[in-house]
């Protein structure tokens, strides 16, 4: 082998191709750095395209040493490079932000660690937190398996910490207010319109996180309140039109601003706080509404049209007998 070869073989090469595996069409990306080759094989030519300039852009701003053994590249730094790569093409809405904020928290602890020496036993010890439930433990180890594997796609990562520990289990308990609850959280939102409006909108109207967020007041109408759109990932903007009780109508301020999390997040924990709890109860407001309907009215189809659910099977199911009739009558009548 004469020196031309030997110089072209170290030459970094990074193309697209197609290729043909177990009799099914792939596209792949073939890269040789440093001597090393590799094949990734996608299904469509648009990932294949977007591997390919990323791997490239990644070459032209660090040269050949950004391929190598990824010890060196802390958590906080390949973080960083997955804001600058990947976060730009994600929709905005509830998604990125809790995407965000776990990584926030995770950064915040294992931060100056280098990536590949995260071990399970750190993911485990983040996620088993005391005052996380189990359904928030399961968000987060989402949330942390979603960067890992696009880590290990482009070389940040050899392995995926996150896939070596047991999946949290959700917490499948639905946490109920009682009248008693109800009547002091109406009590220390009296003076504070954007907390009111949040409180009773999901517990008097029975209305989603998401639900509450998109509510305005122009969107309150005589008998009903217009949700516009359900979800920010919805392709297509869906209505729901929510039932205005006589309890909603009697709690909810004429005027409120945004309800989003981050705008109530605060006045929320002060209210937990309050209440003397650990942390705010996970929808309660919702599963409160629910429960207190059925037991008042007794008509399953009717809680699931008042909730937006399609069949009132999901009603029976979860809510069938959760409060007395003589409380739903309390709750209902403050």
């Amino acid at each position: 082998m004469d020196a031309t070869d030997a110089t072209g073989r170290n030459t970094p090469l990074i193309t697209l191709r197609e290729a043909t595996v177990r009799g099914a069409a792939k596209h792949v990306v073939f890269s040789r750095i440093n001597g090393i080759k590799k094949r990734t094989f996608f299904q469509t030519r648009l990932e294949a395209s977007l591997h390919r300039d990323a791997l490239l852009t990644k070459l032209q701003a660090r040269g050949t040493e950004a391929f190598e053994q990824a010890a060196g590249m802390t958590v906080a730094q390949v973080w960083r490079e997955f804001n600058l790569v990947r976060m730009p093409k994600l929709k905005e809405g509830n998604h990125k932000r809790l995407l965000l904020w776990w990584w926030g928290k995770f950064v915040a602890e294992y931060g100056p660690m280098d990536l590949c020496d995260i071990k399970p036993g750190h993911i485990d010890r983040f996620l088993t937190r005391p005052e996380w439930t189990g359904t928030t433990a399961k968000q987060g180890f989402d949330y942390l398996r979603l960067v890992w594997n696009w880590a290990e796609r482009f070389d940040f990562a050899t392995r995926n910490p996150v896939l070596k520990i047991d999946v949290p289990v959700r917490t499948t308990t639905h946490h109920l207010l009682t009248p008693k609850n109800v009547e002091r959280l109406l009590d220390l939102t009296a003076s504070k319109n954007r907390l009111r409006a949040w409180l009773v909108l999901g517990v008097f109207g029975g209305m989603r996180t998401s639900e509450v967020w998109r509510a305005k007041p122009e969107h309150v109408e005589e008998a009903e309140i217009l949700v516009p759109q359900i979800k920010s990932t919805d392709p297509v903007p869906r209505k729901r039109y929510v039932p205005i009780l006589p309890a909603l109508r009697r709690h909810l301020p004429a005027d409120w601003d945004c309800l989003e999390e981050d705008f109530i997040k605060r006045g929320r924990t002060a209210l937990a706080e309050k209440m003397k709890w650990e942390e705010w109860p996970q929808n309660c407001l919702r599963h409160t509404a629910a429960s207190m309907h059925l037991a008042m009215w007794q008509d399953a189809g009717k809680t699931a049209f008042f909730l937006g659910h399609s069949s009132p099977q999901m009603v029976n199911k979860t809510y069938a007998r959760a409060v007395r009739q003589a409380e739903a009558e309390r709750f209902w009548g403050l």
